[in-house]
């Protein structure tokens, strides 16, 4: 694996910030509810496709996105001899960036509030919903993970076949 073309992609998923920043909160939002509904899930089999269902239609729509977004930065890559392996590494790069990113943005705010809820030991009811609403315990917190990271692949493989059948001249022609 290339390293350098894997933190290239990160410094160029971070210069769309706000693209990142959106998705990084959809994710987190999309982490939240998933590992809700796999923590509730965990007492009845089978409750857990439609949470896996969601998973899978929100990373699968990120991920053709980046390849909707980044059809003129692939087309000047390519004009520079870039090749499909590389351009793939770049978008897993990207997605990756932001799937982590938003995984660690909610473990923080659940040992905060955690640690807010513990230091007062006091039934605020503001911090015992925010308890409710946001904490996730760490095992369905990791399976999310893992589920959503395995769940991008589909999207990811249609990225990649979406950026590949992006022509190099395209990035010379005007838009």
């Amino acid at each position: 694996m290339n390293l350098r073309i894997l933190f290239k992609s990160f410094r160029l998923a971070f210069r769309a910030r706000k693209r990142v920043i959106a998705f990084i909160i959809i994710y987190a939002i999309l982490f939240i509810s998933v590992g809700k509904g796999l923590q509730a899930a965990m007492m009845t089999p089978g409750a857990e496709w439609p949470w896996l269902a969601m998973a899978f239609i929100v990373a699968t729509v990120y991920a053709i996105l980046i390849s909707q977004f980044r059809a003129r930065d692939i087309a000047i890559l390519k004009c520079v001899s870039w090749s499909n392996s590389e351009i793939l590494l770049l978008l897993v790069g990207e997605v990756m960036i932001v799937a982590i990113s938003a995984y660690l943005v909610v473990f923080q705010l659940s040992v905060e509030i955690l640690g807010i809820v513990a230091y007062f030991e006091t039934d605020f009811g503001l911090l015992r919903d925010l308890q409710e609403l946001i904490v996730v315990e760490a095992v369905p917190m990791l399976w999310t993970l893992l589920y959503v990271v395995f769940l991008q692949i589909p999207g990811l493989a249609l990225a990649r076949w979406r950026a590949m059948k992006i022509p190099p001249m395209r990035a010379l022609r005007e838009e």
